[in-house]
Order: structure tokens, then sequence, then C-alpha cells
């Protein structure tokens, strides 16, 4: 199964906080994808001990067995069926569970099993990265998104620009964008928040909102921190995000500290691919750019 192209676009999607077109939802309904379910209640237990055996592994279905669909609720009360373009996005939750079973099904099975069950409002694709919903019901007025608060909606963008937004434009732009941000800073960085608040809902921070400081740590390497505004600071956004430039090679490093959950900090790494990687526990307050460094010259020694 090789969905690469069809995931770029939807993280094209989830940067710029769009539906998908009407070309992107053809190209999904003829793509197959990987829908996790659960084995019935009424198993019989030798058959149930053999399918736990690989949980999370792409199995046939044994004769008589209906399986249960992975199905997601939001906080309105919808339900959606989870999907996944690959077993690359399924693992990119190392928390999620799982599934004793992997069903690889067309996406347009998908929409049929949707459509026969009023229950379910629709399909969520890659709910642990991109998260493009898609409302599929029969006879129901289609909505393109969930009902969310002031509050939340806020918190959606802001997840969106330092997830997502503000570390490809860095990757994707670097030397302009690295000097821009290091000349400008507040202005630029208010700037590129207006393509994420691209709604009747106005951007609520201006320039003065974000701290920058840049040092020079060798004629090659620049770090520049960015403390992040405090308006909106809550758990699953980002306090502060730290850019590494190295000029001779054009490299970018994209790191942030992230509340979690339950209130920690954790510090993060952006991966020019788009990967995320959870480096643990962040650094005291004050050292988090002496570790960054620590971590760019030491990635700089293995290669």
């Amino acid at each position: 199964m090789n969905n690469k192209k069809l995931e770029q676009i939807l993280e094209e999607l989830k940067a710029k906080g769009e539906a998908p077109s009407a070309e992107v939802l053809d190209m999904i309904k003829n793509t197959n994808v990987i829908s996790p379910a659960l084995l019935p209640k009424d198993t019989p237990p030798e058959i149930m001990r053999r399918m736990l055996q690989n949980p999370g592994k792409p199995q046939a279905i044994p004769g008589g067995i209906k399986p249960q669909p992975c199905i997601l609720e939001n906080g309105n009360g919808e339900r959606f069926l989870a999907v996944f373009t690959s077993e690359q996005e399924m693992k990119k939750n190392k928390n999620a569970p799982a599934f004793p079973l992997l069903l690889n099904v067309s996406f347009q099975n998908c929409i049929d099993l949707i459509r026969q069950n009023p229950e379910i409002n629709g399909a969520v694709i890659n709910p642990y990265t991109q998260n493009i919903i898609l409302h599929i019901a029969e006879n129901k007025p289609q909505r393109e998104t969930v009902q969310v608060t002031l509050e939340q909606f806020h918190m959606i963008s802001r997840q969106k620009f330092e997830a997502y937004y503000l570390p490809k434009n860095l990757f994707d732009k670097k030397a302009e964008y690295i000097e821009r941000l290091q000349k400008e800073e507040g202005e630029f960085l208010r700037e590129l928040y207006e393509d994420v608040y691209d709604t009747e809902v106005a951007c609520p921070y201006i320039p003065e909102d974000f701290e920058c400081l840049s040092l020079n740590i060798s004629d090659d390497l620049t770090l520049i921190r960015i403390n992040m505004p405090f308006k909106h600071l809550v758990n699953g956004t980002c306090s502060c995000v730290l850019v590494g430039w190295n000029q001779k090679l054009e490299q970018v490093w994209y790191y942030a500290i992230l509340l979690t959950e339950d209130g920690k900090a954790h510090l993060h790494e952006r991966k020019e691919d788009g990967s995320d990687l959870d480096l643990g526990p962040a650094p005291s307050e004050g050292s988090e750019m002496t570790a960054v460094i620590t971590l760019i010259q030491g990635a700089g020694n293995e290669e």
C-alpha cells in the first residue's frame, strides 16, 4: 500500500486548514486504506486467542466473524470511522492500542459502511496526524467542519501553526524565511499566522506577543529561540520553539517545548519529512538552548 502522494496532499490541507477539494475526494475514494477493528464479544475463545497472537497485524478474517471497526467520537457526540493511509500512520501515536484486526479495504467500502449505519457521521483520515474529517451521511446535509468553541478554535489554530505550518515553511523556504525571522521577528510571525486564521475569526496575536532571540553559535550555525504567546497557551501547544540553521549546509532544525495533556513539558523535534520525535521531558527553564545546541552538534558529528 503506497499512499505517499495522498499523505502529502493531506499534510498540505492540514497545514492550510482547508477542506479536501472534489479532486482530492475522488483520489481518496479510489484509495485502499487500513481500518482498525475489534473482535465481537461473542467470538469463540479459540479464534480470539489465535487472532490476539498478532495484534495490529493484517490478518484474514475467520468465517462467520463480523469485525467491529474502530469508531472515534468528538466532543459534540459525532462518531467517525477511523481509517489510515498506511501502517506507518497508525504507529505515529505510540500510546494508541494495538488492534487485533487491521482491515485492508477500499475507501468506497468505508463509505458504504458509514451510509448503512445511521450512528456513524463520517470518516476521519489519519486521526493521529492530519486528522482530516469527512462527513458522509445518507439523506443528511453534509457539514465540512465539526462545530467547536472559540477557545477550541484558537487552540487548534495554534497547534496547526506550531506543528505544521511554521516548520513546513522554514524547511521549504530555508534561508529566505530564516533571514526574515531574524530581521522582522514578531512582525514576521504575526504575518505567517494570518495564513492560519483565514476565516472570519481574527488572529488574536500581535507582534509583541512573540519574543525572539538569535545567537550565532559558530560561523555556520545559528540558533533562534521563539517564546510563543502566553495567550491561548494550553496543554497541547508550545511555549517555546527553537530553530537551528546551518548556512553552509542549508539545513534547518526545528525543536519545540510542548505542554502535554497532563501539564508537563516535553521537548519535541519536527523532522523535514513531517515526522515528530518526542525526546522526553524538556530541559530545565533557561537551559533549552544549550540542550538543543548539543543535539544539533551531536547530529552533525554522527553524519
